[in-house]
Order: C-alpha cells, then structure tokens, then sequence
C-alpha cells in the first residue's frame, strides 16, 4: 500500500490520504515536483485547471476524479506512446499530481494569483494540452499538435427552421438578482480575502489588520443561502412595482426563479460561470448558447413540475441529454433523477428508456436493488419490447428484473427459471450468474453455487461478490483450503492490508 506522498499517513479506499487529502496509489510514475517546476509551467502558460476540464473552488476527489476519467484514455505502460500523445500524458499527470496534493495545489494556486508568471486566458490555447499558442506557430510547442483552423464566419445568417428553439440571449444572472460574482473576476481585479480566524480573545480577525498573517484566499461564489435572500428580495420587488401587466409580472418572476435554481446548484452554476465568463469576452460561438438555453430548460422543468404541470418537449429533451451526459460520466446515481423525469415526459423515446435502464441497474449491484428500482427497470424495458427497439441484451435484462423480483417474493422456483433465461440469452450477463449462485447457496447446493460463481469470475476475476460467494460454498463444503484460497483472492481486493483471515472471519468461519 503506497503512503501519502505529502505527509505519509495512511490512505482511504479511493486513495485518498486520511490527513491532508492528497492522493495518491501509483497513479503518478516517480513524479518530482516542487515550485520551480510549478512556476517553469506557469510562466509557460499551462493553466492546470484547464487541462483538466475542472474549476478552482472544485474538491481534490473531484479533482481526482475527474483525472482518472482523462488517464485511462492512456496506456497503462506509456512507454510505447508516440511523442505527440506521450508528451499530452505528461502535462496530465503533472496537473494531476499537482491538483490533487494540497500542499502542491497551493503553491499552484499563489503562483498563479500573484501576477509574477503571467497566466494569460484569453489566447487561443492548444486543443491538446491547453497550452497558449503564439500568433505565428503552426503547432503546439509542447505536445505538437496542429494549431486549430480559424473559424470561417458565415455567408448568411442562419435559417430558422420551423419548430426549433431559438437559441438563448446571454443575461448574467448575478446582476439580475443583485449579487457581485467576486470570484469570476480577474485575481488582479478583485481584493482578495484573508481567511478569517478567532484568537484567543475570541474575536474574530480579519484581513485589515492581519497583514502577512497567512495566505490570502479568493472570494468564493454566493452561497445557496445567499442566492436565495437575493432572489427573494428582487422576486418581492417585482411582485410590488406599479406599471407590470399580470403576464409580463409572471413572465419576470419566473425569470428570477430560474436564475435562483442555476446559481444555487453547484453543477448548473459552474456550467453558467463558464458561459458568462465566454459571453463577457464576446464569445457566443460552439454552442454557448444553447448551452445555455439547456440551462434555463432544465430550471423551467424543475419549476413545471413542482407545478403539477407537464414538462415541455424543449425541457424533456434538456433531461434526457444531461442524463446521457451523466453515463458518459460513469456517475449513474446522478443520471437517476434527470432520466426518470424524461421517461414521464417521453414515454415514446427508446433512447429515454434504454438509459434510464442504464442508470437503474448500473448505480448499484443489480441483486442489492430494491423490487422498486427493479419494477421501473422492468417498466422501461417492457416498453422497449413495445417500441420494437428492445434488443437481446435487454430481453436477458428484462429476465433478470423479473428473476430478482421472483426471488424477493420467495419464489424460488420462478426465480431459478428467469436467471438461467437470463444467462442463457447473454452468457455475459455477470449479475444473473451470481443471482444463480445465491439461489444455489440458500438451497445448500454449494456445487451449483460454486460452477455459478466460476462462470462469473470468468467474466471478470475481480468480481469480489463471485469470491465472497465461492469462499462461502468451500465452507459450507467443508473444503477449508479452497476457502482459504479464494478468501486471500478477495483481500487483495481491498484496500488496507486486509487478509485472508478478516474475509473468513467476515463470513462466520
């Protein structure tokens, strides 16, 4: 087990150290960093944040996160990498391994406040590490890739084609309700805040007095709480004012609430603050806009049905594609919400059902969920069927609902039936081989247990259900060396120096 890079204490199961956040399991090859290298790729122009699609105030796990979704695009042994993708894999890892230690991120963070290396933003940047590029350079300097064509403006503005949404005009909803978005300014161009503290007097110090005290922090955005005082005073405003007609009174209420429902939701609100940062740079191209009009939709189907009335086809569509935008993601619990309601908005779209099945039975282990995720699962699969657009993998998924289902009724029998339908249809279907290995546990037959568990370790041998499941048949076959075996194949799994011992113990042996 690797220790803390930063403070060697040791680290959670995500690779998290317990003391002071950094991360860390191998991920970094032999990585030596300290703040001449930092400030070499600052003076450069890097922008690590950039590189790594995250923003300043985002945590170190989202930070992490978000670093391992960019590093498996990479080989694990990098070494046969050509130089153009092996040098884009070094600037990663270098942001990675600096945003995601605290004591690197912070000097990261005071170089690139302090103005002594320039960080220039708005210059056309290398599409593939983020690296500004010169007027005259055909390629980026650092990794080589082609400077991207300029745009060709239009020789007409575009059509309108009938039924389409117009695309949204750019509003900054900070001053529409009142509020300074401090934290989107330049940091030469906003007072910068010292972090406050208590002395032992118990008064509060602040930053007027409290020069070379410790190191300044930027302001960050507007609490939800702060959103909604601003929103409800200017929502009250309006409500008041002579002159409005009742629609044009409606039509502006609702144009605060929707910016209360943006800025408050910390996703919604980093997505907006990249759109008015473009749109205060005069940038309304690549889809900003309609980015933004998703937005908007989004907070309007909120408000549609908290209203009890129906979600508009603009509004479910803005559902369905921040859904898919989720699994793309791998992040299906949060794909849930979105997805349910474009199936009560879309009952006729395939693409709406097939993922919210995705999301249903990816955000946990399928024979862990309750008979009501798996009775909607069921739900949208029938529909498929329906719709003509179910295909084999959905039949086997369809059999396997119905056999956990069975299952959780105490009918064995039909359960049995429906899982090896289901592992008939797709022999690859993990979930309905160890379904049959629990039916085959709970019925004492520890033969059919253990082929069922193999077959599904065959599929993936990290499968650490399948090993838990085939230690317990050995044990209940009374073959205490295979036990032992399969027992120290799962402690290898976890995290944590656990043993064969802990995982026997686990199981009552």
């Amino acid at each position: 087990m690797h220790p803390c890079p930063a403070c060697a204490a040791p680290l959670d199961d995500e690779g998290i150290c317990t003391s002071c956040g950094a991360l860390t399991r191998g991920l970094f090859r032999e990585l030596d960093l300290g703040t001449p290298q930092i400030a070499r790729a600052i003076a450069n122009g890097l922008d690590f944040y950039l590189l790594l699609g995250a923003a300043p105030p985002d945590d170190t796990r989202s930070i992490a996160r978000r670093y391992r979704q960019l590093r498996v695009l990479f080989p694990d042994d990098p070494r046969g990498l050509a130089p153009e993708p092996a040098r884009r894999l070094e600037l990663l890892e270098l942001a990675g391994r600096t945003l995601t230690d605290p004591r690197l991120r912070q000097v990261y963070d005071d170089l690139r406040a302090s103005g002594a290396p320039t960080v220039t933003n708005a210059v056309l940047r290398c599409a593939g590490c983020a690296a500004p590029l010169p007027p005259d350079a055909a390629r980026c300097a650092f990794c080589g890739t082609p400077r991207p064509a300029a745009p060709q403006p239009p020789n007409a503005p575009p059509a309108n084609h009938p039924g389409s949404a117009p695309a949204a005009e750019p509003i900054d909803y900070y001053a529409l309700v009142g509020l300074n978005a401090e934290h989107l300014l330049p940091p030469s161009g906003r007072p910068a805040r010292a972090p406050l503290s208590r002395g032992l007097s118990g008064k509060v110090d602040g930053a007027p007095d409290r020069a070379g005290a410790g190191p300044l922090v930027p302001p960050g955005p507007p609490s939800p709480a702060d959103v909604d005082a601003a929103c409800l005073v200017r929502q009250k405003t309006i409500l008041l004012a002579p002159g409005y007609a009742p629609a044009e009174r409606d039509a502006r209420a609702d144009e605060v609430e929707v910016a209360r429902r943006i800025l408050r939701d910390d996703q919604r609100r980093s997505r907006y603050d990249a759109l008015l940062l473009a749109f205060r740079q005069g940038l309304y191209d690549h889809g900003r806009l309609d980015s933004l009009r998703q937005l908007q939709d989004l907070a309007r189907a909120d408000m549609a049905e908290e209203r009890g009335e129906s979600v508009s086809a603009g509004q479910a569509a803005a559902l369905l594609k921040q859904g898919l935008g989720y699994l793309d993601a791998r992040l299906p619990r949060q794909a849930l919400e979105p997805l349910r309601r474009a199936v009560a908005a879309l009952p006729g779209s395939a693409a709406a059902h097939g993922a919210y099945v995705r999301a249903l039975l990816g955000a946990d282990d399928p024979l862990a969920l309750g008979g009501h995720a798996l009775r909607l699962a069921l739900r949208s699969l029938e529909a498929l069927d329906r719709l003509g657009a179910a295909s084999t993998q959905h039949a086997a998924l369809a059999a396997l609902c119905r056999g956990l289902l069975s299952r959780d009724e105490g009918d064995h029998a039909s359960a049995q039936a429906e899982l090896r339908r289901a592992a008939a249809i797709d022999a690859g279907l993990a979930p309905a081989w160890r379904g049959l290995a629990a039916l085959a546990l709970s019925h004492g037959d520890t033969a059919g247990a253990a082929e069922a568990c193999r077959r599904a370790l065959a599929l993936d041998a990290r499968d650490e259900r399948a090993l838990l499941m085939l230690c317990a048949a050995y044990l209940r076959a009374r073959q205490p060396a295979q036990a032992r075996e399969v027992a120290a194949q799962a402690a290898a799994l976890r995290a944590g120096g656990a043993t064969a011992d802990d995982v026997l113990r686990e199981l009552g042996a």
